[in-house]
Parts: C-alpha cells; sequence; structure tokens
C-alpha cells in the first residue's frame, strides 16, 4: 500500500532522523550515496557515460549539498566498469578520491589483482598479477595499475580493503544498523566444477565481469534496501559467459522494501527466483534515456512489477517497454530519495524537490534472511 503526498519545496533537505538514500541521476551510469541518522555514509559507485565525461564533479558537489562536509566514511566500486567507477586517471572514483578533496576513510573494491612487483609504469594487462578477472578492458587495467601501485602518492593506497563476503566491513555504529556483503567475485560459483572467482585473463571465453559484482543488504530498523551492481542472474555464453550469481544468494538478501535494480534492468539480471526471494515493495532503476543497451528489458520488468508496487525510473530509459507498465511506473527524470524515518511505519521515496512524495508501508516481522556463509 503507498500514499501520494505532492510537496512543493524549492531545495530538498531530508531529517537526519532516518536513513536516507541519493540514487544519483548520472545517465546510464550509477551513484548512490547511503546516509544513516549519525551521518555515517556510504558511496557506492561513481559511474560515468563517455571517458570525457565528468559525473564526477556533479557527485562531488552533490556529496558537499547532503552532507556539508567532504568527508565520506565508505566508499564502494561494485565492479571494474566505467559506467560504475569511471576511469582511473581521468574520472569517476579516481577524480573523487585524488582530485575533489573528498576524504574516505575507508574504500572497498573486488579483488581483481594487483601490480607486479618492482613495475614503474603500468599500463598493460600483462602488468597486473591477476586474482580475478575474466573480460576485461582498459578500464579494469587502469583501475588496477592505480589501486594497488605502491610507488604512487595516493589517497587509496592508504585507505584501500578488498570486499570480504559475508563480512560487516562496513559498520555504521548506528543502533539496529548493519552492512552485509553478500557477494563479491563470483565466490562460491561453479562452472564445470571449478570456481568462475580466478584468472581468466588468458581464456578463449571469459566469465563476464559483471559477475563479480559486489552485492550489498543495507537495513536499519525494519528497513531493508538491497543493491548488488550488474550481478548477472542468468548463464548465457556469447563472447563472454555471465553466470547466474543472484539465485545463490536470493535467500541470504532475502525480503526487501526497496530493490535497486540489478544491472540497469538489463536481461542478463533480474530473474524470477531472485525476484521472488526479495519481494521488494519498490524498485529503483539507474539508467540512461532510450539508452542504446535497450535498459530496461522486458522480461526485468515483467519480473519486478510481479511484485513492485512501484518503479521508479532515473531517466526516460526505454520507453518502448516501460510504456507497457504505465500504472506502476514512475519516470523521475532527476534523482531518486528514500528516506525511511527512525521506528518509521512507512517510508517515503520522491525527487530531489519533493514535487512529489510516496509513502509506502514497510514491511514489519520480515523472515529471517538465510545465513551467509562461504
Amino acid at each position: 500500500m503507498y500514499f501520494i503526498i505532492f510537496c512543493f519545496y524549492i531545495h530538498h533537505v531530508f531529517s537526519t532522523s532516518g536513513i536516507d538514500i541519493h540514487i544519483f541521476n548520472v545517465g546510464q551510469a550509477d551513484s548512490q550515496l547511503i546516509v544513516f541518522p549519525s551521518g555515517y555514509s556510504i558511496l557506492i559507485d561513481a559511474g560515468e557515460t563517455a571517458p570525457s565525461s565528468m559525473n564526477c564533479k556533479k557527485i562531488a558537489d552533490w556529496v558537499f549539498e547532503i552532507l556539508g562536509s567532504y568527508h565520506i566514511n565508505v566508499g564502494v566500486a561494485t565492479h571494474l566498469h566505467d559506467d560504475h567507477i569511471g576511469t582511473a586517471f581521468k574520472n569517476g572514483f579516481w577524480y573523487l578520491l585524488e582530485k575533489s578533496g573528498i576524504i574516505f576513510d575507508k574504500f572497498i573494491d573486488r579483488d581483481s589483482g594487483i601490480i607486479k612487483n618492482g613495475l614503474a609504469i603500468c599500463d598493460d594487462v600483462e602488468d597486473i598479477n591477476w586474482h580475478v578477472i575474466g573480460s576485461y578492458g582498459d578500464t579494469a587495467i587502469k583501475w588496477a595499475c592505480y589501486a594497488s601501485n605502491t610507488q604512487l602518492k595516493t589517497q587509496i593506497m592508504k585507505i584501500r580493503e578488498v570486499a570480504k563476503p559475508c563480512s560487516n566491513q562496513i559498520n555504521p555504529p548506528d543502533k539496529d544498523a548493519l552492512v552485509q556483503i553478500i557477494v563479491s567475485d563470483g565466490l562460491g560459483v561453479l562452472e564445470d566444477g571449478k570456481p568462475i572467482s580466478q584468472d581468466f585473463h588468458n581464456s578463449t571465453r571469459k566469465p563476464s565481469e559483471n559477475d563479480y559484482s559486489i552485492a550489498l543488504r543495507i537495513k536499519y530498523g525494519d528497513f531493508v534496501y538491497s543493491t548488488a551492481g550488474d550481478l548477472d542472474g542468468y548463464y548465457f555464453r556469447d563472447s563472454n559467459i555471465y553466470h547466474d550469481i543472484e539465485t545463490p544468494y536470493k535467500d541470504v538478501v532475502g525480503v526487501v522494501d526497496i530493490y535497486h535494480v540489478n544491472h540497469h534492468g538489463s536481461e542478463h539480471s533480474n530473474n524470477l527466483d531472485y525476484l521472488q526471494a526479495l519481494q521488494p515493495t519498490v524498485a529503483v532503476i539507474s539508467c540512461g534515456q532510450n539508452n542504446r543497451y535497450s535498459h530496461p528489458a522486458q522480461t526485468s520488468m515483467e519480473h519486478i512489477t510481479t511484485y513492485s508496487e512501484k518503479v521508479f525510473l532515473t531517466n526516460d530509459c526505454n520507453p518502448e517497454v516501460t510504456n507497457n507498465f504505465i500504472e506502476q511506473v514512475v519516470i523521475v527524470n532527476d534523482k531518486i530519495l528514500i528516506h525511511y524515518p527512525k521506528n518509521g511505519e512507512k517510508f517515503y521515496v520522491s525527487d530531489s524537490t519533493e514535487t512529489f512524495k510516496i509513502a509506502f508501508a514497510v514491511k514489519k516481522n520480515k523472515p529471517t534472511p538465510a545465513v551467509c556463509k562461504l
């Protein structure tokens, strides 16, 4: 059940007496800021739409506008695609960490690999000791060269940690707050009896980089939010191999109130078993207007709308598909803001100026999710 509240404010400010989630509108890319009542903040992804784009500058401005400072407790890079992390030495997270003035206490990314010992220059795939890598491009190479290079005087080297699934590396001080890393690097998933979490950089057919996305379950009080980068949900072979990472971990995520849709609504993600396990009241999709990937896909929208009362999109991304779900779809053309007040009965979804604000009942007494273990 949901309720529509119409508001007209010039500037948006959420109360600090609850959790706030800011889904930034960065086009066909991804970036979101989570802020707990204590002020503890998590920036998940800082995606760019092109090698020359500078979404990162907008993200830095939004961070200051929201937090009132350039301090973020934790940064998370879900996986090594430029629409989620940008390109090292150009934009994205590199800019935020090294050029923007933002101070991170901790930075978490996946275990792709590290620069080979003694190298002063790193710009080639063979300059990296790869740990977990499948399909790769310039983004992955540059990120490994940047993030693991001890000879560069970088901010990231002081604070970088590799994601540990089933851990509480992200630990807000707020009472009844819990952030879990559900999976990273495709750990626990096998193909032909062999783990996909290994070095495939010399293989003819490689796992998709999306398979290795970091998935998070974020809880505050009765409210639960799921976000997992571009996590794949189907086995499919073409030039790359896509694996179903969603199904093995669906019960560890469990029932949620809001689902940040995997892979911008791609047909490779959002399988029906996953949606059935999460049963999200609301879904949000980060995507670009009329994007060339046709995100979100028809099958994904069918699965999502089976369970979600409303689906909010940052842009009018694929009207050929979303017009088929007109009663449930809200095209925001703006940031998407989510607020759940402490001990609240409802959570709220709005745009940045609160020209609309819709209330949804939070699910009480959710079933206990499966124990996360590897």
